[in-house]
This record gives structure tokens, C-alpha cells and sequence, in this order.
């Protein structure tokens, strides 16, 4: 199935967590790789982990993310799918899976992924809100808004534990707010 290049709306919840939900993504990130998406040298580094652990799972996931937010969507697909096949119950890997699949208009495929991922993990905000866009892009709307109020009531959950991502915007998240 193809997309028809228009843009679809989203629910006023679903806006309202991609910020705040980006910005855990990417602290995170730092956390664990001393990196994030907005380095640019991320895809270098990305791939030296994964020249360092060629059968890990995680680092496969990570060059597959790193590709994505550079625009390489069909690489990204390749390496996301690699990670699965590493580790076919890594949530995140459905999830990133499920993304890539909507950019490019597969519903049932992205849907389906999704739902993977979301039976894997059930508390990950980011699983939850990929789950609503899926749901949302395949016309389900209420149950796309129950996975954003999840997803929201998860992320809170989550940066009450683990402290609360940054309030300010980068730059470049302005400029996309501008450009919708």
C-alpha cells in the first residue's frame, strides 16, 4: 500500500509527546553510547560499534536509527531487519520497524509491527506512541488515542523515575514545528 503524499494530522496528544519523547530517545542514547542522533559524527560511531559487535542485536538497531534520521531509510530498513533476525524479541527493533514501514506506507505491515513490539513491551513510551501512529494511520482512531494516553502516562511514569527530559526544543525542532 502507498501513502498519497498528503499529510495526515495528528491528535493534539500524539503532537504533544514527540518532543518530549525524541528528547528521552536521545538522552538515552547518551547514557548508553556517550552519543546521540544530533552528533555528527553518530553515523561513524554507529558503525564502529557494530564493526566491534557484529552479532549484537542492540549496536545493528542503533546503525538502523542513526540511518533513519539521516534520511537513509532503506539502509535503515536493512539494518533494522538484521537486528531482528539477531534478537526477534527486541521491542524497539518493531518499533524502529514499524516507523520506517509508515514512512513509506505499508499500514498492515507497520501496524502489525507495531503490535509486535507493543506484546514485547507494554511500558515503553515510545513503543506505545508508535503503536497510536500506526493505529492512527490506519484509520483506527480510538484505539490510536488509547496508545497515546498510554504512551503519555507511560512517559510520565518514566521521567518521574529517571528525571525529565529537556524542556527546550533543539533548533532543528523548530524548524520542523515550522515546516509541519
Amino acid at each position: 500500500m502507498t501513502t498519497t503524499g498528503r499529510p495526515v494530522h495528528l491528535p493534539r496528544a500524539a503532537a504533544a509527546l514527540r518532543l518530549p519523547l525524541w528528547q528521552r530517545s536521545q538522552q538515552r542514547m547518551r547514557e548508553k553510547y556517550g552519543f546521540d542522533m544530533d552528533a555528527t559524527d553518530a553515523l561513524d560511531r554507529a558503525r564502529s560499534l557494530v564493526a566491534e559487535h557484529p552479532d549484537d542485536a542492540e549496536m545493528a538497531l542503533l546503525l538502523g536509527s542513526v540511518l533513519a534520521t539521516r534520511g537513509e531509510i532503506d539502509l535503515a530498513e536493512i539494518e533494522v531487519r538484521r537486528a531482528l533476525e539477531l534478537s526477534p524479541r527486541l521491542p524497539r527493533a518493531h518499533t524502529t520497524l514499524a516507523t520506517l514501514l509508515m514512512n513509506r506506507g505499508e499500514r498492515e505491515e507497520a501496524l502489525r509491527s507495531a503490535r509486535d513490539a507493543t506484546a514485547l513491551d507494554k511500558e515503553d513510551p515510545t513503543v506505545l506512541f508508535n503503536l497510536g501512529l500506526a493505529e492512527w494511520f490506519a484509520g483506527e482512531r480510538r484505539t490510536a488515542k488509547a496508545a497515546f494516553d498510554r504512551a503519555g502516562e507511560a512517559l510520565r511514569a518514566a521521567t518521574a523515575e529517571g528525571g525529565a527530559p529537556p524542556t527546550s526544543p533543539p533548533p532543528w525542532w523548530r524548524r520542523i514545528g515550522r515546516r509541519g
